[in-house]
């Protein structure tokens, strides 16, 4: 603690505002890019799937948390498949009717019923999600492997997201040392520094189209 009350690490309310704005900024640049590329959402999320799946971070893993795509997101359907085919139990977010912190597990019957939401539903697009009971948020604590979405990663891990703190708030869940692989296109993953705050967690490994980069 300063002798002004702060906490060390953590910037003045000054500063943090300006880190969010600027993070604000730099997302709609993301989406404005992302929806010129609607058509290829599918496509790329299958080379994302080929490229993890000839990885090391899969080697040994039982359980894994990805999200649902949704809107302007590289299509983790066949990320997911990858998971039911390789026998993984897989943890997909559950929001209830806010931002709570929620998982479900789920396998190939599941899947079969999601769907990589494009359009808003009651005015919010939310990510699809399946019907299985809602675990608490300290299930993540036994997932090997941790996929999240990225709106952008530069090389040092920080990863500019939605906005909301779901994956922040999430992460404190989890265990030390297992891997966090952000998905992002080609084009979000650069040397130019991301904004960040002392409690965004960075990642540990980038997957794109295009490569897999473990940092």
């Amino acid at each position: 603690m300063t002798q002004d009350g702060q906490t060390r690490g953590e910037p003045d309310d000054e500063v943090a505002r300006a880190i969010m704005e600027h993070k604000q900024a730099e997302r709609k640049q993301a989406y404005a890019r992302r929806r010129a590329h609607r058509r290829s959402r599918t496509k790329a999320g299958e080379r994302c799937a080929a490229l993890l799946d000839g990885s090391a971070l899969l080697g040994g893993v039982r359980t894994a948390a990805c999200y649902v795509s949704m809107g302007t997101e590289i299509s983790t359907m066949p990320l997911l498949s990858l998971f039911a085919q390789r026998g993984v139990r897989t943890l997909v977010p559950r929001l209830g009717s806010g931002a709570q912190i929620g998982w479900t597990a789920i396998g190939a019957d599941e899947l079969r019923t999601l769907r990589h939401a494009e359009k808003p539903a009651h005015g919010t697009l939310r990510p699809d999600e399946p019907r299985g009971p809602v675990l608490e948020a300290s299930a993540l604590g036994a997932c090997d492997v941790i996929v999240l979405p990225a709106l952008r990663v530069d090389r040092h891990g920080a990863r500019l997201g939605r906005g909301g703190g779901w994956y922040d708030r999430a992460l404190a869940w989890r265990r030390a040392g297992v891997p966090l692989v952000a998905v992002c296109w080609p084009w979000e993953f650069a040397d130019e520094p991301v904004p960040a705050l002392a409690h965004d967690v960075p990642v540990s490994a980038v997957l794109t189209p295009e490569r897999l980069e473990v940092l």
